[in-house]
C-alpha cells in the first residue's frame, strides 16, 4: 500500500511539472483553433473621412491654442476599425459609425492585401454596415451563429484591430446579455446588446464576437469609457433579421426584385444552427435554389439576388415540389423630387454623398449635385451648371433629398427665388426666375 501511493504522488508530480503525453498538447486551446480557424476572415478597415479644424493665424503657439479664433477648414482624418466577411463573394460587416461619412474606405486582409471597398448599405440605428470588396477568387467566410440562447459565462472571443494593433485576440465570457447602451442624458441608443469582459478597445469596432465554436455570436460596437471589461456587442441575428434591408438589391443596385425573403432558425446542441429561406408572404415557401445555385442562409440567397440584372429573368425554385417561379428585375422608380427638379428647373440631381465628393473632389459632403443642365430652362437661365451643388433654397439650407423634395413643393408659379450653390469650393448665389 505504501509504494502504491508513493507511485502516485511520482505520477502526479510528474503531470504537475508539464510531463504529459506527447499525444496531448496541452498549448492547442480552443482559443487557439477557433483564431486559427477564422483570422483569415477578419479585416481591419480604414475610412478616410473630412474634420472640421480650425487653423491658427499663429500656427501651434500653445498659447493661442486657448483661443477660438483662426480659420475653420475641411481636412482629411482616418478612422479604423474592424469587420468581417461573411460571404465569398467580398460581403463585409462591420459598425456604420466605423465607416460612416467615409470618402474613401480600404479594407486590409489577414494576408497583407489592401483592396478598395463600397458601400451597399448602412443602418444607423442598428450601427451596422455591410461593405463589398472584389477579388479573382473566394473569399474566406465566417460562420454565423444564433444569440437566441446565449448562456451568460459562456467563453467568447474578440479578433479586431484596437488601437491600430492588427488582428488582436481577446478572450472572455458573456457577462450579461439584453444590456441597453444609453447616452449622457439617459437615451437608449442601442437596445438588447451582449455585455462581455472580452477586452475590446477603440478599433474593435465592426469586429467578430466568437463563440467556442468559432461561430459568431456578435458585432463588437462599444466600450464603457469609464470602466473596465465592460464592452458591448450587437447580436447576430439583429444582423441576420437585417440582411432583406442590407442586402436590398433596391437599394444596392438599384433594382427592384419582386420577393422578399426571411430567414427561420433551427438551433440543437450545443452550437447547430439549420437554417432554411422563405418567402416573407402570407404563405411562405422554402427557397432550394435561385438561378441553379444552392440557397444556404439568408446572406447566401441576397448575395445571389444582388447578382440580377436588369430585365434578365432570375428563376427561384421551391423545395417540397413546389415549383419555381421566374421574377424579372426592374429599374427602382426614381423618386418624385429628381422627377420634379428636372420638370420644374431643367437640372438632373443626385444627393451628393462623401463618396461622391471625393470622386468629384469637392470639400462639401451635403447637398444636391447637378449631373446634367437641360438647355433653355430656369436653371439655365439662371446660370446652374453641371458639378454645382445645392446647398440652399430660398432661405432653408438644402442638406438631402428630403429637405430638396420639400422645398420644390414651395417653390411659386411665377416670382423669383434665390438659390445657393457651392462651385469650385466657393459659395455663390443665383435666382431662380419662374
Amino acid at each position: 500500500m505504501l509504494t502504491l501511493g508513493l507511485s502516485l504522488a511520482l505520477i502526479g508530480n510528474r503531470a504537475l511539472a508539464g510531463d504529459a503525453p506527447e499525444s496531448i498538447n496541452l498549448r492547442r486551446t480552443v482559443t487557439v483553433e477557433v483564431v486559427e480557424k477564422t483570422k483569415d476572415a477578419v479585416v481591419n478597415i480604414s475610412a478616410t473621412k473630412l474634420i472640421s479644424k480650425r487653423i491658427s493665424p499663429f500656427g501651434n503657439d500653445p498659447f493661442w491654442q486657448l483661443f477660438e479664433g483662426g480659420q475653420l477648414v475641411q481636412v482629411p482624418a482616418n478612422s479604423l476599425g474592424s469587420g468581417f466577411i461573411i460571404h465569398r463573394d467580398g460581403y463585409v460587416v462591420t459598425n456604420n459609425h466605423v465607416i460612416d461619412r467615409a470618402r474613401q474606405i480600404t479594407v486590409e486582409l489577414a494576408d497583407g492585401r489592401k483592396l478598395p471597398a463600397g458601400l451597399i448599405s448602412s443602418d444607423a440605428d442598428a450601427d451596422l454596415a455591410v461593405l463589398k470588396i472584389s477579388s479573382d477568387h473566394p473569399f474566406p467566410t465566417l460562420a454565423l451563429g444564433d444569440s437566441g440562447d446565449l448562456m451568460i459565462g459562456e467563453p467568447v472571443i474578440a479578433i479586431g484591430n484596437p488601437l491600430g494593433y492588427s488582428h488582436t485576440v481577446s478572450t472572455g465570457i458573456v457577462s450579461a446579455i439584453g444590456r441597453d447602451l444609453k447616452d449622457e442624458e439617459g437615451r437608449v441608443m442601442l437596445s438588447n446588446l451582449v455585455q462581455t469582459d472580452a477586452a475590446i478597445n477603440p478599433g474593435n469596432s465592426g469586429g467578430p464576437l466568437l463563440n467556442a465554436y468559432g461561430q459568431v455570436i456578435g458585432i463588437n460596437t462599444a466600450i464603457r469609457s469609464d470602466a473596465q471589461n465592460i464592452g458591448f456587442s450587437i447580436p447576430i441575428d439583429r444582423l441576420r433579421d437585417l440582411i432583406p434591408e442590407l442586402m436590398n438589391p433596391a437599394s444596392a443596385e438599384k433594382l427592384e426584385v419582386p420577393i422578399r425573403l426571411k430567414e427561420k432558425r433551427d438551433l440543437s446542441p450545443p452550437a447547430n444552427v439549420a437554417t432554411h429561406v422563405l418567402t416573407d408572404d402570407a404563405h411562405p415557401r422554402t427557397i432550394r435554389s435561385i438561378d441553379g445555385q444552392p440557397v444556404k442562409d439568408i446572406i447566401d440567397a441576397y448575395a445571389l439576388l444582388l447578382h440580377c440584372k436588369l430585365d434578365q429573368p432570375i428563376r427561384i425554385a421551391f423545395a417540397g415540389g413546389e415549383g419555381s417561379q421566374t421574377l424579372i428585375p426592374r429599374a427602382v422608380a426614381t423618386p418624385d423630387a429628381i422627377v420634379e427638379a428636372r420638370r420644374l428647373l431643367g437640372i438632373g440631381v443626385i444627393q451628393l454623398t462623401p463618396a461622391l465628393a471625393d470622386k468629384y473632389h469637392l470639400d462639401t459632403e451635403d447637398g444636391m449635385f447637378i449631373s446634367e443642365v437641360l438647355p433653355d430652362t430656369v436653371a439655365s437661365r439662371a446660370g446652374l451648371q453641371a458639378g454645382d451643388v445645392i446647398v440652399q433654397l430660398g432661405q432653408f439650407r438644402v442638406g438631402t433629398l428630403d429637405d430638396f423634395a420639400a422645398l420644390l413643393h414651395r417653390l411659386p408659379k411665377t416670382g423669383q427665388v434665390r438659390i445657393g450653390v457651392v462651385r469650385d469650393d466657393q459659395m455663390g448665389f443665383g435666382t431662380l426666375s419662374f
